[in-house]
């Protein structure tokens, strides 16, 4: 497979969300570790044989483009294998709030995940502050990082994590008419028996274009391109 071919299907991959697969989640160390890491949930993810009724990601983030003309991103929950496109709603001290069309609400502070709203079991609030920093950076570095959910009681409790990054060569690729250039960074994180693995694709300028970002332990993961700024 060419490396055009790759970052392809590496688009295709994030906006559709069309599965996951086991990574080794021990190695973070260097950027050729980090490609590795990052290619091998972008081939695990890749649709395999027709399917039938399968809506096309292109299709959709193409008409939602025609239809809206502000910042638009298409987003899918792994674990449901779902795809809606998600608008800006709100923006507060870099905070950005996006909703679908069903009133699920992602909230997204420098292209980062920091919470979610709608989807049960939710991300209801986080510290991100440093992992941003890395990400918009594209740094290999250790940081912390801090996630809160709702325990049985409806009070937010912390799962503080450790994580490590790693950056690899700049790609680039085509989706829905556009085209998008970045480095992958991969982020590995641990903490109190947890453990995961985001990917991101970020611009020279510091923007992440595309995404697959952990919620918690019963949502998993979601995978979000970026469609319009």
């Amino acid at each position: 497979m060419t490396g055009r071919r790759r970052a392809a299907l590496a688009a295709l991959v994030l906006a559709a969300g069309l599965g996951a697969c086991g990574t080794d989640q021990t190695r973070l160390e260097t950027g050729r570790e980090a490609t590795a890491e990052l290619r091998n949930i972008l081939r695990g993810m890749v649709q395999r044989g027709p399917k039938a009724a399968a809506p096309d990601p292109q299709v959709i983030a193409r008409e939602a483009l025609a239809a809206n003309p502000g910042p638009l991103m298409l987003v899918s929950l792994e674990t449901t294998k779902s795809t809606s496109v998600f608008a800006l709603r709100g923006e507060n001290g870099g905070m950005r709030t996006w909703l679908s069309p069903s009133g699920q609400g992602v909230i997204t502070r420098g292209g980062v995940l920091a919470g979610t709203r709608g989807f049960g079991n939710d991300l209801m609030s986080s510290d991100v502050g440093a992992l941003i920093g890395a990400v918009q950076g594209r740094r290999a570095t250790q940081v912390k990082i801090e996630l809160r959910y709702l325990d049985g009681l409806g009070k937010e409790r912390p799962l503080p994590l450790e994580c490590k990054t790693g950056t690899a060569a700049a790609t680039g690729y085509d989706f829905a008419g556009m085209h998008f250039e970045g480095t992958p960074v991969a982020v590995h994180c641990e903490g109190y028996g947890f453990s995961f693995d985001n990917s991101y694709i970020v611009s020279g300028a510091g923007v992440v274009l595309a995404s697959r970002q952990w919620i918690g332990p019963r949502l998993g993961y979601l995978t979000i391109q970026s469609l319009r700024n």
